[in-house]
């Protein structure tokens, strides 16, 4: 069970400081109850990292073309925030070892998705994708599949398009929408992919993620779509070796965590990750999510 207190999508604007309640995860059975989130039966109680005020700087972005979008600036940290993204790190860090780096049956792929927009998926997945960047031999890639509300590209300062909509439409080629972030990540955003979204990931279904792109070595980290708000959501969180559910305690109501839960019970969710009090986190890293 995980100890700091943090939102990561919280309405509150006030900065507080960290206390000792915040994230759990849990590691959950694939036959969740229907009506209430109390009923899941729970295997094992691991820790993951506490959001904090702010990730680790984001890192320089390197193009093979040169983009029309403005040179990213890095946020100078305090040493409080310092130190809280270097528990969110090693945290993450112990997330990955469990999954990507185990003796037996490791994962290549790894999804973040929530019930609703604003739980704090995206700035989990991306934090986790830059900490196995640096630890994996093998390149990472963070893969943004949510194409309703599109963040990385803000982040990363990189273009919103083409993306990965218009590669899998055969519009651009992949190259055209892989930015290499820092030596071992590469970034790919969403494009614009929400008219279309089912039949896109029919296609990534079909041919399997691995064997979807040019590089069959990569690990990939995907930064899912809400279950709840989109109608692909299931559909594109049956992409991953492993999924991880996000959920915004005491704003989510335990009826929509069931259900989101009943929807994954067939797939491989690895846990659930339970962001607990008032948000903490500054106007500039909100903008992020």
């Amino acid at each position: 069970m995980l100890k700091k207190n943090e939102t990561v999508a919280g309405e509150n604007e006030g900065m507080k400081n960290i206390t000792d309640e915040d994230i759990t995860v849990s590691e959950t059975k694939s036959q969740p109850a229907a009506d209430e989130t109390q009923k899941l039966a729970v295997r094992q109680k691991i820790e993951f990292p506490p959001v904090v005020e702010t990730p680790f700087p984001p890192a320089k972005v390197v193009y093979t073309k040169k983009p029309s979008a403005r040179k990213p600036q890095v946020t100078k940290l305090n040493k409080r925030d310092a130190a809280n993204a270097r528990i969110l790190q090693e945290r993450c860090r112990r997330l990955c070892l469990s999954l990507f780096f185990r003796e037996n049956a490791p994962v290549r792929s790894l999804g973040f998705t929530s019930s609703i927009h604003g739980e704090g998926k995206s700035f989990l997945a991306l934090v986790t994708a830059q900490v196995l960047a640096r630890d994996s031999a093998d390149p990472v890639t963070l893969i943004e599949c949510n194409w309703e509300h599109p963040s990385l590209h803000e982040h990363f300062d990189i273009p919103a398009t083409p993306g990965l909509a218009e590669w899998l439409r055969g519009t651009c080629d992949e190259d055209d929408i892989r930015y290499q972030v820092d030596g071992n990540l590469t970034v790919i955003p969403a494009g614009n992919g929400s008219q279309d979204a089912v039949k896109l990931l029919k296609q990534v279904q079909k041919n399997g993620l691995l064997k979807t792109f040019k590089h069959p070595n990569e690990l990939y980290i995907l930064d899912l779509p809400p279950i709840a708000t989109t109608g692909y959501g299931s559909l594109a969180a049956s992409l991953l070796d492993s999924i991880v559910i996000v959920v915004r305690a005491q704003v989510i109501p335990d009826k929509m965590i069931a259900e989101t839960c009943t929807q994954l019970k067939d797939l491989p969710v690895h846990g659930i990750i339970l962001n607990q009090g008032e948000s903490q986190i500054p106007d500039w890293l909100r903008q992020l999510l």
